[in-house]
């Protein structure tokens, strides 16, 4: 009997299904899939045997684009041009938010637009400066974000963004040149998650096959983690190797936590020298605890 990894790996990474797995190991895959942002592909490979996944999953994204559109809709009437980050318009998007970089001079204006869409609001106890969530009556909640940063600290320059976007036609919104979708997913491995989801290494392969990879580094090394990246890219391209050869491992694949550490030792050096010491501590103390608790959350998956 083929099991769940198998079975997930081959629709969603190979693109060969298994022609009628097993029920038990298929929902066993699913649950996997969900994990690993992959859930649209899984179901879409098996239509028949996951028809009421089909079902949810299709009224998922139907709801991603409608707030989608309408959220940019009323950010584009205030004057503002939001940046969609960590996903595209026509993706099967199922998390429970969006993100949409703004930035700082269009923030005020982006707050006061939203505000009568959205029945409540919150916010991130660790980042309570830079992001803001506004629900409204359904479907995902619009992320809003002054900047590419994590947990407060700036990663990404939103002017170095704003250049390389582009709207293509049917497109609702901006959207990062391929260099920047690389290196934002990267820093989001990197700085935050400290694990490689199966659809974030999916994107990673697109992305390098039409992005320059020196380009993305050379980018992340004048934002300060430079050899970070460097350090991502190895570990992403290897899993991607070891993917592409079929051998078995762990689904997120972890990030190895010295690598975390370093990764952000470097950028706080980087925030000393460009005069934001106090971004710097604030790094370097949420530094360990962070990246410990992500590896731990890495590992239970």
């Amino acid at each position: 009997m083929i099991d769940a990894w198998s079975i997930l790996v081959r629709a969603t990474w190979g693109g060969n299904p298994v022609p009628d797995p097993d029920p038990v190991s298929l929902q066993a895959a699913l649950v996997l899939a969900r994990r690993n942002e992959v859930e649209g592909a899984l179901v879409r490979a098996y239509p028949v045997q996951l028809a009421d996944e089909l079902s949810v999953l299709e009224a998922a994204v139907a709801g991603y684009r409608r707030n989608l559109a309408e959220a940019c809709a009323l950010l584009d009437a205030a004057g503002v041009r939001p940046i969609l980050i960590k996903a595209l318009p026509g993706e099967d998007f199922t998390y429970s938010n969006f993100d949409l970089v703004v930035g700082d001079d269009g923030w005020e204006a982006s707050v006061e637009a939203l505000t009568p869409w959205a029945v409540r609001r919150s916010v991130y106890p660790l980042e309570r400066r830079t992001k803001l969530l506004l629900y409204p009556p359904s479907g995902p909640a619009v992320h809003l974000h002054r900047s590419v940063a994590w947990f407060d600290v700036p990663v990404v320059t939103t002017r170095d963004l704003r250049a390389m976007a582009g709207q293509p036609d049917g497109s609702p919104c901006l959207l990062p040149g391929p260099v920047d979708r690389l290196r934002i997913l990267l820093a989001h491995a990197a700085f935050q998650n400290q694990a490689l989801s199966l659809g974030e290494l999916w994107t990673v392969r697109s992305l390098a096959a039409v992005a320059s990879t020196r380009e993305a580094g050379r980018r992340a090394a004048s934002e300060g983690w430079g050899e970070g990246f460097d350090r991502t890219w190895v570990a992403a391209r290897a899993a991607m190797a070891r993917l592409d050869a079929g051998e078995r491992q762990r689904l997120p694949v972890p990030l190895p936590m010295p690598a975390g550490i370093a990764t952000g030792l470097e950028h706080a050096r980087h925030l000393v020298a460009t005069g934001t010491p106090l971004l710097a501590l604030r790094e370097l103390v949420l530094l360990v605890p962070l990246l410990a608790a992500k590896r731990r959350a890495a590992l239970r998956a």
